[in-house]
């Protein structure tokens, strides 16, 4: 009398196999993780920029002159500090959590362009946005104009600025 003795269960190619497609996708999902974080990220500071670009123009439109800002200081209107008349009022419930601090500025933008700070917007009075993003904005002697900049991730723990005019 013989036996039948077929072994049941899986082979180890079959299990490194197994293992190697899992190992496949989650590389794939931690990989693509942190770069939809970041898009997703972008994408509310821009819409805090186009808000506040928006409002800036709703209140040239009714005060017919540009958000006040110091002489050589900062003027926040959103955030610590923030001014509790005028200008602020116009934010409400508008900005993502993304954004922190919305002040206009007392100076120039840098000459070396540099990206305004993680959670920053700068508004800064009788300036343009060029074109080229990696441009400061240039001086408008309009009056009525304002370049109002943000910081956008381009890659882990690298900004840079990214300018919407008035």
């Amino acid at each position: 009398m013989t036996k039948n003795s077929k072994q049941r269960g899986f082979t180890i190619i079959e299990v490194a196999l197994v293992l190697a497609v899992a190992a496949l996708i989650f590389l794939v999902v931690f990989l693509a993780v942190p770069a939809l974080q970041r898009n997703q990220r972008n994408d509310a500071i821009k819409r805090d920029i186009a808000f506040v670009v928006e409002q800036v123009s709703s209140f040239v439109s009714n005060q017919n002159a540009l958000p006040a800002q110091g002489t050589t200081t900062d003027a926040v209107w959103f955030g610590t500090g923030a001014a509790t008349t005028g200008f602020a009022t116009y934010f409400g419930d508008g900005l993502s959590t993304n954004t922190t601090i919305v002040k206009t500025s007392g100076s120039a933008p840098p000459a070396s362009w540099v990206a305004p700070g993680q959670g920053t917007i700068v508004i800064y009075n009788g300036y343009r946005c060029q074109a080229a993003p990696a441009l400061p904005p240039q001086a408008d002697s309009g009056g009525r104009r304002a370049a109002v900049v943000g910081s956008v991730e381009i890659s882990a723990g690298s900004y840079e600025p990214y300018c919407q005019g008035v």
